[in-house]
């Protein structure tokens, strides 16, 4: 099958050579009169000899039946007292950087990765890929809209790599940075309308999350404002979003409800209930994923709509090179939306809870973002750069603070929205003198790593200040492997642009209040992504 025109653009303009391979294949079998080619597959033969068998890599057994599952039972289990990534760190300290369970899924194997020097190799052998689960709610849905918005596996790969090309260049995300920062002033006014007595916020605080983060994923996605801020705030007595009924609901509204539908049922995650085709979970999530891409598709058409021949507003620069997609880009943006939003509200929520709880890190944060405004009103701020692309230049904004950004980077490392990637082995390849075969689920777990004391130096604390230019050198995140921290996966395109979101948030919450923390520590769970736990205890006190 020929490749996609826009396919062929995107490879040829954006996408990168993978610089390495390292990988254990069979030695060549056609002959040669070169002594060197000879030389080097005796070599080749040699080292495939020497390896180790995958089933010599050390891991917990499986029992008849109960498989993995026994070592966490209560009492008799080895890991009873410990859940989520606990288990993890256990099983790296009896086993050690590789951990293999066999068949822990009863259909393939499962390699664990402790070590963010295995994981470059994993990443650069070329020969995973992230597993495809073709029985997911979410997979049956996009192959019911496929002859709609015809998009092949070829083309989607090299969309996603052009998108995180994209995403990184700082010409671009420049582009978003007045309208981020008037989407933080809003939910920040929406806030402050939500403080009860004693100025607690109320339970709609992640609600209103909820819509910060679908309006700046929108801005940045269709370069318009949805209007998920435009709602009035709902006092005690008022309904909640999911309670009102849905005639009368705007588009943004109906996209709060169905986007916090699919968080709270889990529809993303594999479950024995979203797999179960006759389930009652498996046919709501399809009926979710289909509202959630209807109202998507009222946004893209009315973005757009906006956009004319001769003038492209700075923050639809985006929109604009994917515009060649056509059809393909519907699903597309309905797949950014899903994948950006649930993870984004959950790291502000942690992000407003460390700041609670360092309350000397929440001050220096707010005396820096008030020192910034005031060198901005005296003419201090250095001018912006020259726009690129032929994009007209964005209009000024606050620029962002540098260790209000230092404890956005902070919180993604501590405590990161996911625990790991999965990429699945389609070819055999080494790994620390072991030979992985095709057909392995492995799991590189940065969310140890980015907490593991020879790599940071206090990683357990929350210390902004080593992502800071004038940080101590000793704790400096520098000095740590470029892979111990990697909060959304190598491949994620969000990963840079979802700091600058972070930083206009906590800037503009800063710059007038003080967050506060009255009760007791919360529970971290895992519910799709790493959040805590309900409920909230958040205090929004005005800055003295």
């Amino acid at each position: 099958m020929k490749m996609a025109k826009s396919t062929v653009v995107i490879r040829q303009s954006l996408l990168q050579r993978q610089c390495r391979r390292h990988i254990a294949g069979s030695s060549s079998s056609r002959t040669s009169t070169s002594p060197q080619r000879r030389n080097a597959a005796a070599t080749a033969s040699a080292t495939a000899t020497c390896l180790k068998p995958f089933n010599e890599i050390p891991g917990p057994m499986a029992l008849p039946m109960l498989r993995h599952s026994a070592h966490i039972l209560p009492k008799i289990g080895n890991f009873h007292h410990t859940v989520g990534l606990d288990v993890l760190e256990n099983l790296r300290k009896k086993y050690g950087d590789l951990v293999r369970l066999s068949k822990a899924t009863r259909t393939r194997p499962v390699l664990y990765v402790f070590h963010p020097e295995m994981m470059r190799e994993v990443y650069e052998s070329g020969q995973t890929e992230p597993p495809h689960f073709d029985r997911s709610p979410l997979c049956h849905h996009r192959k019911g809209v496929g002859s709609l918005c015809p998009m092949h596996n070829d083309e989607t790969k090299a969309v996603w790599s052009g998108l995180r090309l994209l995403l990184q260049e700082e010409a671009i995300l420049k582009n978003y940075d007045a309208a981020f920062d008037d989407i933080a002033t809003d939910v920040t006014r929406r806030l402050e309308e939500l403080r009860c007595k004693g100025n607690v916020l109320n339970e709609e605080l992640e609600t209103e999350i909820y819509r910060w983060a679908l309006e700046t994923v929108g801005m940045m996605l269709f370069g318009i404002r949805l209007g998920c801020l435009d709602a009035r705030t709902k006092s005690g007595a008022d309904l909640s979003p999911t309670e009102e009924p849905v005639e009368g609901l705007s588009p943004a509204e109906r996209l709060v409800r169905c986007s916090r539908q699919i968080s709270e049922g889990a529809f993303l995650v594999r479950s024995e209930e979203t797999l179960k085709t006759e389930s009652q979970t498996f046919n709501d999530a399809l009926k979710s994923f289909d509202r959630h891409l209807s109202l998507t598709e009222h946004f893209l058409i009315k973005a757009i709509h906006t956009m004319t021949s001769c003038i492209t507003r700075p923050e639809q620069v985006l929109l604009d090179k994917l515009r060649p997609l056509e059809r393909r880009l519907l699903p597309l943006a309905s797949d950014m939306l899903l994948a950006a939003v649930d993870p984004l509200a959950q790291t502000a929520l942690t992000m407003f809870y460390q700041l609670s709880i360092h309350a000397a890190h929440q001050q220096r944060a707010h005396d820096e973002v008030l020192w910034c405004s005031a060198s901005r009103a005296a003419g201090a701020a250095p001018p912006a750069a020259p726009a690129r692309h032929s994009v007209p230049a964005a209009s000024p904004a606050p620029p962002a603070p540098q260790y209000v950004s230092a404890c956005a980077r902070e919180t993604l490392r501590l405590q990161p929205p996911t625990g790991g990637v999965v990429r699945r082995s389609v070819d055999s390849l080494v790994l620390d003198g072991f030979e992985i075969p095709a057909g392995v689920d492995i799991v590189l777990a940065h969310g140890l790593t980015s907490k593991e004391e020879k790599q940071w130096g206090r990683a357990k604390a929350f210390v902004p200040e080593r992502w800071c230019d004038d940080g101590w050198q000793p704790l400096k995140a520098s000095r740590a492997h470029h892979l111990a921290s990697m909060p959304f996966g190598e491949k994620c395109p969000g990963t840079g642009i979802s700091i600058k979101m972070l930083t206009s948030l906590a800037a503009r919450i800063t710059e007038r209040y003080r967050i506060e923390w009255h009760g007791p520590a919360p529970a971290l769970t895992l519910h799709g992504v790493n959040k805590i736990q309900r409920p909230y205890y958040f205090v929004l006190q005005n800055a003295s």
